[in-house]
C-alpha cells in the first residue's frame, strides 16, 4: 500500500466517523486536514476551533481510555489491511471488501463516541484524531509490529453493537 492510497483512504474513514460522530450537529469543523503523514508532535500548534471546544493536546494518541484508543486503532487498522482499490473487482470480493471497511467504520465510530460521551474530545474533532491514528497504525505496519492484529481488531469490530 502506498502512502497516498493510505492518506486517501484514510480520509475519507476519518471524514466519515467525524460526520457520524457529530450526527445531530450543525458545527463543522473548520480546521485544514491534517494527513497521516503527520504525527502529533508535527500537527499545528494553532488549529482554530469552534467556540466552546477544548484545544487538541500535542499527543493525540494519548487521549481518552485505552478502550476507546484501542478502537480507534482497529479501525484503522482495518481500513489500511483492506484499501479500495482501483480495480474492478469480482462482486462477491467487492462485497467482502465493502464488509471489512464496514466494520472498520463500526469499530472507528465507536471510539470516537466514546471519547465524545467521556468528554476527552469534541465531535468536531474526530478527523484529527483518526487521522493520528492513520499515521501511526502506517508506521507500525512499516515497522511490522502491529500494537493489536488485525483478526483480535475484526472480533472487536464484530461485537461492537449495530445502531437501531
Amino acid at each position: 500500500m502506498t502512502i497516498r492510497t493510505a492518506t486517501l483512504t484514510l480520509a475519507a474513514v476519518a471524514s466519515l466517523a467525524s460526520s457520524l460522530a457529530a450526527c445531530g450537529s450543525q458545527q463543522r469543523d473548520p480546521a485544514p486536514a491534517v494527513t497521516a503523514q503527520l504525527t502529533a508532535q508535527e500537527q499545528p500548534a494553532a488549529t482554530p476551533q469552534p467556540p466552546g471546544v477544548p484545544p487538541l493536546p500535542d499527543d493525540l494518541l494519548a487521549i481518552g481510555a485505552q478502550e476507546a484508543r484501542d478502537d480507534l486503532y482497529c479501525s484503522a487498522l482495518i481500513y489500511a489491511e483492506n484499501p479500495d482499490l482501483s480495480d474492478a473487482l469480482a462482486p462477491v470480493d467487492e462485497a467482502l471488501l465493502r464488509k471489512a471497511q464496514a466494520l472498520g467504520f463500526i469499530i472507528g465510530e465507536a471510539g470516537i463516541n466514546k471519547m465524545v460521551e467521556a468528554k476527552a474530545i469534541h465531535a468536531t474533532q474526530a478527523r484529527a484524531l483518526s487521522e493520528a491514528y492513520a499515521g501511526q497504525v502506517e508506521k507500525d505496519m512499516r515497522a511490522k509490529a502491529v500494537r493489536i492484529s488485525l483478526a483480535d481488531c475484526n472480533k472487536r469490530a464484530a461485537a461492537v453493537p449495530m445502531p437501531e
